[in-house]
């Protein structure tokens, strides 16, 4: 299942603390390394900053639903206003979790380089290619699916 959040960046929150405000949106006390969220803070907010969140979203994988989570700029975020809904459970709370973003096509070498050696959970990608989304994959491919009911008794 999905669960979006919509969180007002600029000018309601610079990109740094709307950084901030998603660390702690997907974060809590279990979450095993969550030094690796704040190590990835620089690289958070330049993609923020660019406004990229406003159109493809974080996606944080793991423990639980898979979260999307969408920034809201200008009017829309002075609209959307500072709250923020709390998630029933922390994304961050497993050991498998994963988050990716987007960013410009020309930085998604670099920004991913950086990220390996000190945010590893972190990856951005091209914000006009999207990684596959694996629950529309799985329901295309249902879709796809055709039983030759007749098949059964031809035998």
């Amino acid at each position: 299942m999905k669960v979006k959040r919509e969180i007002a960046s600029i000018p309601v929150r610079s990109a740094g603390e709307t950084w901030a405000a998603i660390v702690a949106l997907i974060s809590g006390a279990d979450t095993p390394d969550a030094a690796t969220l704040k190590a990835a803070a620089s690289i958070m907010e330049s993609l923020i900053a660019d406004e990229h969140p406003a159109t493809v979203p974080i996606v944080v994988k793991g423990n639980g639903d898979r979260l999307v989570i969408y920034c809201r700029y200008n009017e829309d975020a002075i609209e959307l206003g500072s709250s923020i809904d709390k998630l029933t459970w922390n994304p961050t709370g497993g050991s498998g979790w994963k988050i990716t973003a987007p960013i410009e096509a020309g930085d998604v070498t670099w920004m991913n380089d950086a990220l390996k050696s000190r945010a590893p959970r972190l990856s951005v990608h091209d914000v006009a290619s999207p990684p596959a989304d694996e629950e529309e994959a799985t329901k295309a491919a249902a879709a796809d699916l055709a039983i030759d009911w007749g098949v059964l008794g031809k035998s």
